[in-house]
């Protein structure tokens, strides 16, 4: 009975080693994969792109189709103009987000979070460190070898997305995918992609308009 029990033990214990060292080994992975994800993204200080946006439902159908344009600066600066259907525009200067909503004649400001789990545009960010905390990455096969995909699972259950991913082409972003709790798919394809040309300043400076009406979530106005 004794060597029976002690029979058992050890076994238990063989396969609670096994585990550590997969889960070692996963993490290991997890590393490398979010420093090769970041390496593609360090030396990129600023990015300016005409996006596409796609969104599709639990079942694959077309939900809504846009057309927007992402000009982006280091570490925090960020305007999102969408052109078509709806006009509207999104500018943060890393305290502050103004939505400018044309149609309501509206202007919303809302404080800035850098949190890359609830803003998945930060990823573009570049930081391995940030990047490995907040999600577990995977290097994903592609049928070219010119391409590489990455698969990002959130550490935490009350991310915004379940399931991201980046697609390289050439080094350069091609298209960012992000998956809901519902199963509903957003794409995001990158075009005329510039890499770390000069962005003038004023691009995210926001002046205020006495002709539409502001909802400040801030408190500071």
């Amino acid at each position: 009975m004794m060597i029976k029990l002690c029979f058992q033990a050890f076994l238990l214990l063989f396969s609670l080693a096994i585990a550590a060292q997969e889960e070692m080994s996963q993490e290991e992975q997890n590393l490398g994969a979010a420093e090769n994800l970041a390496s593609l993204l360090r030396d990129m200080q600023t990015l300016s792109a005409e996006v596409n946006v796609l969104t599709l439902d639990q079942d694959g159908r077309e939900i809504q189709e846009s057309e927007s344009r992402l000009i982006m600066q280091k570490p925090d600066h960020f305007s999102w103009e969408t052109i078509s259907p709806y006009p509207e525009l999104m500018v943060t200067d890393g305290n502050r987000i103004w939505r400018f909503e044309y149609d309501l004649e509206q202007i919303t400001i809302e404080p800035f979070s850098d949190d890359v789990g609830r803003t998945p545009v930060l990823l573009l960010n570049g930081n391995a460190d940030d990047i490995a905390e907040t999600y577990f990455v995977a290097a994903a096969a592609t049928d070219s070898g010119s391409r590489q995909r990455f698969i990002l699972t959130p550490r935490v259950t009350d991310s915004l997305f379940t399931r991201l991913s980046l697609t390289f082409a050439n080094n350069l972003l091609e298209e960012m995918q992000f998956e809901d709790s519902l199963g509903q798919k957003t794409s995001l394809s990158f075009a005329n992609l510039e890499i770390n040309r000069d962005i003038d300043a004023s691009v995210f400076t926001v002046e205020l308009s006495d002709d539409m009406e502001i909802i400040d979530n801030t408190g500071e106005l």
